[in-house]
């Protein structure tokens, strides 16, 4: 089921950005629930995980999750700021796919995946699988939009996005072959990522640092949901 949700989730994102472009309106909401969703599944159940974990990494989490923010950094400065909304520049030769926005948002993808399907045997790893399918949902809208937006053949655009909806889905086949303290670590790296991501998308959306109600409304309502979800 786990891969079905990854798939599904980015193959819904990819045809709302086909049929309906980037619809701007939804996708900010869908990426502000996102960000609450995220960041408090990350805070409440992936923290509190890796830092309980004495037979693991345990006290040495900190320095895992802090690698994951410093190469989500690197990563977002290959693809441009796609996994938290938007594209930061205008490409400048818009008859091919530029690969380093390809390889850094393939990459931030496929580590999204890793912990889900190798923390199966757990009761948390629906809430992280659940909160990751709502973020690639909008995550894709763009990218889909994006590669649209080029001009090149819509059978290449389409071989992309389909590279892009299996990655997560093998990354987390992938996770299940890694030992256990290699999975904590990479937990943590990825728990790092979303801490980066969540926040950026947060903070970048309130515009000159005014209050906006509604913005902030969806981020709540994503925090909710999120502390809704580690109650089950």
């Amino acid at each position: 089921m786990d891969y079905a949700v990854l798939i599904l989730s980015a193959a819904i994102g990819g045809g709302i950005g086909y049929f309906f472009h980037n619809n701007n309106l939804f996708c900010k909401r869908l990426l502000m629930f996102s960000a609450g969703l995220l960041l408090t599944i990350t805070v409440l159940e992936m923290f509190p995980m890796l830092y309980q974990n004495h037979g693991g990494i345990g006290i040495n989490a900190g320095i895992w999750i802090i690698a994951g923010v410093g190469l989500q950094l690197v990563l977002e400065s290959l693809s441009k700021g796609i996994e938290h909304g938007h594209v930061h520049h205008h490409h400048e030769n818009e008859n091919v796919v530029p690969l380093s926005v390809m390889f850094g948002l393939f990459v931030h993808s496929f580590l999204d995946g890793m912990p889900i399907e190798a923390q199966a045997h757990t009761h948390e790893h629906l809430h992280l699988l659940w909160a990751l399918a709502v973020h690639k949902i909008p995550e894709t809208i763009v990218l889909s939009a994006f590669l649209f937006t080029l001009r090149i053949p819509k059978s290449y655009a389409f071989g992309v996005l389909l590279l892009f909806v299996f990655s997560a889905p093998l990354g987390a086949w992938l996770g299940t072959f890694l030992s256990l303290d290699f999975y904590l670590k990479m937990t943590g790296i990825v728990a790092g990522i979303f801490l980066h991501i969540s926040s950026i998308i947060i903070f970048e959306s309130n515009e000159k640092h005014n209050l906006n109600k509604q913005k902030l409304f969806f981020v709540f309502l994503g925090i909710f949901a999120g502390w809704l979800l580690t109650l089950s």
